[in-house]
């Protein structure tokens, strides 16, 4: 009995031993994993919770709390922090029903986030759960994430021009630092789109002590619970628009008193101004002018009316106004166009600054019916003159020969029609001396060709061949004018008759 006792107390202290030299072995290795741990981060809590009353934050129990706009942090601030993750989130925690959880889902689907809103006579608590990352590499695509979205941000704030986001409602959320040296975003009626839509609205400010205004183009994006503004300073835009108003509408006044049709057209072909003379020569109406058709539209409507010549081939009247737009784009177009009732438009082309063209439309009718009017009774004179059996010359005051009739024509072999260069008095007296040689009668009709005085410029008759009976006569006419005439039978040629001068 001695001897089990005796063993038993040996096995005991053996086992004693054995169990206190594995508690230090064990303590020797897990001492420098403990210090090493001590001086790591300890891992973060999976809930973070926010105390508020009414709209103010109270207390927390949170790692990160947002940036308080006021003096102390309030739901919007929350808000705005927390809405770009989590949709439905209200715009005041009064909206709350009590005592009923209202639960946020991410708006990423695989976000496994959760976060809840309960409302009590107390106050409400708001509860942001999410589980810890497991996996380092996830933790680090969602660390990088993060400081990209933080350089994107601080460019943001950065920026040159204003920068905001509104709510849908049109509550500021946030703006940037140019944002708050420029206008304050709130009082602007900028338009909010729908979302995934854009806008543009134009806004101006008056600033204090100045009495210009300043021009802003905002344009806008709208997302699923925020909306993006960018807003850029058009102030020299908007003068030169208006500049640009004021000179279409003084040019507008200024052409209203011409007789000449004006139609001018910007770099894209439409038409940009025109005054009331165009409506009459053209009698295209009012409204279609006014709703600014192109240049095809145009000249169609211009066709149709019969205010231009009919096409030969309508396949290829594209092509022909296509010249002439290119014609007029180089400033070479211009035509007579000859028009029904005795009507004849002088269609005009020109260039003008910024890409634009430009047509002229002049009525020529009473100009033309004149020339031909004048043509007419100067065909009419030299006819007469023909058909008489003298030879007579006319020379102007700058003594050129202007005219001479057949009889000049035959007698001296002269026709001034057909010569390139003018005929001055000595081209004429060198022909006639060629023609009847004399000693002293050219000279006579010479000097009175040349004469200034009145006296001295009308002889007659002169004595051009000694006894053959051909005598020369020179006589005044309007203007500075001299006529000479020779006559004598049996050198010139009978008189043409009627029906030969007829035909």
């Amino acid at each position: 009995m001695a001897v089990t006792s005796w063993m038993l107390w040996i096995e005991l202290t053996v086992l004693a031993a054995t169990l206190s030299f594995c508690v230090l072995w064990l303590i020797g290795r897990w001492a420098p994993s403990t210090r090493r741990a001590g001086a790591a981060v300890p891992p973060g809590n999976d809930t973070a919770s926010y105390l508020f009353q009414d709209d103010l934050m109270f207390d927390h129990h949170a790692g990160a709390v947002p940036a308080a706009k006021g003096d102390t942090l309030c739901w919007p601030d929350l808000r705005g922090w927390l809405e770009d993750r989590f949709d439905g989130l209200p715009l005041t925690l009064t909206e709350l029903e009590k005592d009923k959880t209202l639960t946020a889902r991410p708006v990423d689907d695989g976000d496994t986030a959760e976060l809840q809103l309960l409302r009590t006579e107390h106050g409400t608590r708001i509860t942001l759960r999410d589980a810890p990352h497991g996996c380092p590499a996830e933790r680090h695509q969602m660390l990088l994430a993060r400081s990209h979205m933080q350089e994107a941000a601080e460019a943001l704030l950065a920026a040159p021009i204003p920068i905001w986001k509104t709510s849908p409602d049109g509550a500021v959320i946030w703006k940037n630092a140019a944002c708050e040296a420029a206008f304050d975003p709130a009082s602007q009626a900028v338009n909010a789109p729908e979302p995934d839509q854009t806008g543009v609205t134009r806004f101006s400010i008056v600033e204090v002590g100045r009495t210009r205004a300043t021009w802003y183009e905002a344009h806008s994006a709208a997302g699923r619970s925020e909306v993006l503004h960018h807003a850029i300073d058009i102030t020299k835009i908007v003068t030169a628009e208006a500049m640009q108003k004021d000179f279409v509408q003084t040019l507008t006044k200024t052409f209203a008193y011409l007789t000449t049709g004006l139609a001018v057209f910007d770099r894209n072909r439409k038409l940009a101004l025109f005054n009331p003379a165009l409506v009459d020569l053209t009698s295209l109406p009012v409204q279609f002018l006014s709703g600014r058709p192109d240049l095809m539209a145009f000249f169609d409507n211009l066709r149709n009316r019969s205010v231009m010549p009919e096409p030969r081939s309508y396949a290829s009247w594209r092509s022909q106004i296509g010249d002439v737009i290119e014609s007029a784009e180089g400033g070479l177009y211009e035509e007579t166009w000859s028009l029904p009732n005795d009507v004849t438009y002088r269609v005009t082309g020109r260039p003008h600054p910024d890409g634009a063209v430009a047509f002229l439309f002049e009525d020529i009718s009473a100009d033309v019916m004149t020339a031909r009017r004048s043509r007419t009774q100067v065909d009419m004179r030299q006819s007469a003159l023909d058909r008489l059996s003298d030879a007579v010359m006319v020379i102007g005051a700058d003594n050129v020969l202007a005219f001479c009739n057949t009889a000049a024509t035959r007698l001296l072999g002269i026709d001034p029609d057909t010569c390139f260069a003018d005929m001055t008095v000595t081209d004429l007296m060198r022909a006639c001396a060629a023609a009847l040689p004399s000693t002293a009668g050219w000279r006579d009709v010479e000097a009175a060709l040349r004469a200034r005085s009145q006296e001295g410029a009308v002889r007659g008759p002169i004595e051009i061949a000694d006894g053959a009976g051909l005598t020369g006569k020179v006589e005044l006419l309007p203007g500075g004018a001299r006529m000479l005439t020779l006559s004598g039978q049996r050198h010139l040629a009978p008189p043409i008759p009627a029906r030969a001068a007829a035909g």
